[in-house]
């Protein structure tokens, strides 16, 4: 059973940007399956939809003292759905496009493309390990940005910081990992050195 609305539509919004939650369970059922089948026409993941659209509305709270009428809400939740959408699909490309690159790399049947697959994968495992030893928030934006492809803009918006702050924390985690790196030899060092300057 669908419940009853406690507030008219221009009562609305005062109550929801001074903080009243149930203010914003009631703009949470008018709009949630809306945004959600907007997401659907981007994902073709029913729970990333839907994981998606909670999201925003999240977003949407934090923001609650921005958002002076409905048509400034509803701008913001498509808005920012389309946004969140596309960044999603770009980085399920990017990941297809790594995947059809290592199948390639598989499948060359050779002496030197099997030594060059185990070079691959003991700098990465250096890589990784060398990741894993630095600070907690250096290491959660050095994985957004180099491993899963965000960027600066799209990581201060996720952790809650600044642009550069984001800069600050990659430019220090660069920093870190080619000290640590340095031992194990020169190739390291120039993958670190050519990642700084992507």
């Amino acid at each position: 059973m669908t419940e009853k609305n406690i507030y008219t539509n221009t009562e609305l919004f005062t109550h929801f940007t001074n903080g009243d939650t149930a203010a914003f369970e009631q703009l949470y059922r008018q709009h949630f399956n809306q945004v959600f089948y907007f997401a659907r026409r981007f994902l073709t993941n029913i729970q990333a939809a839907e994981d998606l659209t909670t999201e925003i509305f999240l977003k949407a709270w934090n923001k609650r003292a921005d958002f002076e009428n409905s048509h400034k809400f509803r701008g913001f939740l498509y808005t920012s759905t389309r946004n969140a959408c596309l960044n999603i699909l770009k980085q399920e490309q990017q990941r297809a496009a790594q995947q059809t690159e290592l199948i390639a790399l598989l499948e060359r049947d050779n002496e030197t493309a099997r030594e060059e697959q185990l070079l691959t994968a003991q700098l990465m495992q250096y890589v990784y390990e060398a990741i894993e030893d630095l600070p907690q928030q250096e290491r959660k934006i050095f994985k957004l940005a180099y491993l899963e492809g965000l960027s600066n803009d799209a990581i201060a918006a996720a952790i809650g910081i600044s642009n550069q702050s984001v800069r600050n924390a990659k430019a220090r985690a660069l920093k870190t990992l080619r000290l640590q790196l340095a031992q194990q030899g020169g190739l390291l060092t120039l993958f670190f050195w050519q990642l700084s300057a992507s």
